[in-house]
């Protein structure tokens, strides 16, 4: 099975879009799939909350093109506590710094503006 950490490398080396998150979205979901990564879109996992992709093992992907830094964090936060989420990968063109883990579950960051260059 592949782990957050490998997905996180994967998106790291990909081109992605930077500033529409429809495009966004769907061009990490091209990814995923290229490279056989197990993946649902749009899973609700509370009732308030649905996280863009989850992939095998409870792992959350957020996409977040733009966004201010602190309504992201509180987001991830709220996924974090849900049962369903094992560890978070933050796919975003905001700057933002992060701790390794919230909640007790691993947190890995991708940087489309970086990855852009």
């Amino acid at each position: 099975m592949i782990g957050p950490a490998d997905i996180t490398s994967i998106l790291r080396r990909a081109r992605l879009p930077v500033g529409n998150e429809i495009a966004l979205q769907s061009a990490i979901e091209r990814v995923l799939e290229r490279e056989g990564v197990a993946f649902e879109r749009e899973v609700r996992i509370a009732p308030t909350d649905r996280i863009d992709f989850l992939a095998a093992g409870g792992v959350g992907i957020e996409v977040k093109a733009r966004y201010p830094r602190r309504a992201i964090y509180r987001q991830l936060e709220r996924y974090a506590g849900r049962e369903a989420i094992t560890s978070l990968i933050l796919v975003t063109g905001t700057a933002i710094g992060l701790p390794a883990e919230i909640d007790g579950k691993p947190l890995y960051h991708v940087s489309i503006g970086r990855a852009s260059l």
